[in-house]
């Protein structure tokens, strides 16, 4: 204790010394007469496990004083659009939004996340289903309880059933658009194989959400004494054991990192609140420890712990929140064929329904074929992905494909990859922004990652003009790179690390969609999201991926038709060699593998 008290006399002037020592009992001064535990011949080696009631009990002091569910609760609000939007498909029949949540203890933060639901789910869907499992008796009930309290509307199902989630025995046959596992994977013998069920229990399109602690805080104390304490360490289990399996599988997920912390005022104190909170993280009954164990546990709480100012005392214990999608189609390998550098165009083909939207196209149209424009179609890489892995139903009779780019030997190139069923069209030598085209004229419109370079104040009238070539029954498609992408991101994080910040990036996907809303152009998002992955040592994948993939023409950003030059300029080992780029790489590797982050949302339109 002697190197605890030199450590917060650094950081503490003598007046909060003396304020703390006031207020807190150090452990090396505490006697088990102030501590509200079992009287010494009733205390025990080992802790027993908790029942069901102290449970119940110590876990609702546990969650009073910690900022964890109010963190959860606020990043489901923040991002409950995007996991509407992305378990939606334009193809999608049922009018039901159904979620699956796997250890909703006594439902507050379900309660809140029906809440923020509800208002966002017209148009797409009329109803939703919302299926909790809380195997705790106490917990269900109190669940229910908070049900009785609040009113949810006639278009609102929930059910809370007292039942484990035993990837065995769970109905095989449901699935539901969201699936999520809030602090609950600490309970599974096997947590991948629960991460597998609950994914092979969410609908196509849909994900997979898991609030779990990081390691950071209680873990360190559970890592030090768990086994002393309990006699084994069998619940241990971190947001980065999660990453791992994850990573092991190669299996592709977002991650958030949300600040929380837990107040252990009256833990350091000694208070019986303190004990059962203690209790409760170390998931048996500390009244019941031998008292020397006892005291190395509270001596981890104290070093530990931040003393603010007013005497109340902290530990830091983010959480953090996986978003796992599921594929909306099932991903074929790619094709011997397929040569392209990058898995982007093949991830876009096979994530997305393209055959139900031909089809639905060409019976929708008067004529018997469909006529199909692609803005700033590049060199056709796209098309050629098209054509790999889609096989247009036979009944679809010819379909014109017109070019667009202000690269002639782009479409020229372009031109070359289209083949019967598609047939050359109009080729269109110029911008999308200048270019005179026919109104109401196709089925199909489509941009493949062809508006990053297209100025934000240009997007109204860009998006206001595609919207308007297509017929009253069309569709149209842009594709493109999210903020959080590596596409965008990257060239963000050149001009703030090489260029002071000046300079305009790409636009993004949000960019698209904050116009669409703005002009009030009808939308409707499904989100694509993968890791493209590149060895270490492969300098020359990783110059190219860099350099060509990720920033063409974002160097010189103002010469679109042009060659790259500073881009060919600057070499990998120039990037690396600066320390803020080469730790925002480095942030990027597991294994000595780079796994560049790339969310695309495919946005689908209609005519004004």
């Amino acid at each position: 204790m002697t190197d605890l008290k030199d450590k917060i006399s650094e950081i503490l002037n003598p007046y909060l010394i003396f304020k703390m020592k006031t207020q807190y009992k150090f452990p090396e001064n505490l006697k088990s007469s102030d501590i509200d535990r079992q009287s010494p011949h009733h205390q025990k080696f080992v802790a027993p496990p908790l029942d069901d009631e102290f449970y119940a009990e110590s876990y609702e002091l546990r969650k009073a004083a910690s900022t964890m569910t109010v963190a959860a609760i606020e990043w489901f609000r923040n991002n409950v659009t995007e996991l509407l939007e992305g378990s939606y498909s334009p193809s999608q029949k049922d009018d039901t939004f159904s979620v699956l949540s796997i250890g909703s203890g006594e439902g507050d933060i379900d309660i809140e996340i029906i809440q923020s639901l509800i208002p966002r789910l017209n148009p797409q869907w009329k109803q939703l289903k919302y299926v909790a499992l809380e195997p705790n008796p106490i917990h269900s009930r109190r669940f229910l309880e908070r049900l009785d309290r609040v009113s949810l509307g006639p278009n609102v199902e929930v059910s809370v059933r007292d039942e484990y989630f035993e990837p065995d025995r769970f109905e095989k046959e449901q699935k539901y658009d969201l699936v999520l596992l809030t602090h609950v994977l600490y309970y599974f013998d096997k947590p991948y194989e629960a991460i597998q069920r609950a994914l092979k229990q969410t609908k196509e399109g849909g994900r997979v959400v898991i609030v779990h602690q990081t390691a950071t805080g209680i873990p360190q104390i559970q890592r030090e004494f768990m086994l002393e304490a309990k006699g084994n360490q069998n619940e241990m289990f971190t947001a980065e054991d999660i990453r791992n399996l994850l990573d092991t599988q190669s299996h592709p997920h977002q991650y958030h990192h949300v600040d929380a912390r837990l107040d252990v005022t009256e833990c350091l104190q000694g208070l019986e609140t303190g004990v059962k909170i203690m209790s409760f993280c170390m998931e048996c009954d500390l009244r019941q420890l031998q008292e020397t164990k006892f005291f190395k546990i509270l001596q981890g709480f104290w070093r530990l712990a931040e003393i603010e100012d007013s005497g109340k005392a902290f530990i830091n214990e983010p959480i953090g929140v996986f978003v796992l999608p599921v594929p909306s189609v099932t991903v074929q390998q790619r094709s011997p064929e397929d040569k392209d550098p990058v898995i982007d165009y093949w991830q876009l083909a096979q994530r997305f329904d393209w055959l139900s939207t031909f089809f639905s196209q060409y019976h929708q149209g008067e004529n018997s074929s469909l006529r199909l424009l692609d803005v700033a179609c590049g060199t056709g890489r796209w098309l050629q992905a098209f054509s790999h892995y889609i096989q247009l139903d036979e009944k679809i009779g010819n379909i014109v494909y017109d070019c667009l780019d202000p690269s002639g030997s782009s479409i020229a190139q372009a031109s070359q990859k289209i083949h019967l069923p598609l047939q050359r069209g109009n080729q269109y030598v110029n911008t999308i922004q200048s270019a005179n085209l026919e109104k109401n004229a196709y089925d199909l419109l489509w941009s493949m990652h062809g508006f990053y370079m297209i100025p934000r104040q240009d997007l109204p009238s860009v998006l206001k003009k595609c919207a308007s070539l297509l017929k009253d029954t069309g569709i149209g498609f842009i594709a493109l790179a999210t903020r959080k992408s590596f596409y965008v991101d990257f060239y963000e994080q050149y001009l703030q690390i090489f260029k002071e910040g000046k300079g305009e990036g790409f636009t993004s996907a949000e960019d698209v969609i904050e116009i669409m809303d703005e002009c009030g152009i009808q939308h409707q998002v499904h989100r694509v999201f993968y890791e493209e992955p590149i060895k270490a040592d492969d300098h020359a994948g990783l110059e190219h991926y860099i350099k060509h993939e990720a920033t063409v023409n974002c160097f010189n950003k103002d010469k679109e038709t042009e060659q790259l030059s500073e881009s060919h300029e600057i070499t990998l080992e120039e990037l690396l060699s600066h320390p803020e780029m080469e730790r925002y790489l480095s942030s990027l590797m597991r294994n000595s593998v780079y796994y560049f982050p790339e969310e695309i949302l495919l946005i689908s339109f209609n005519a004004n």
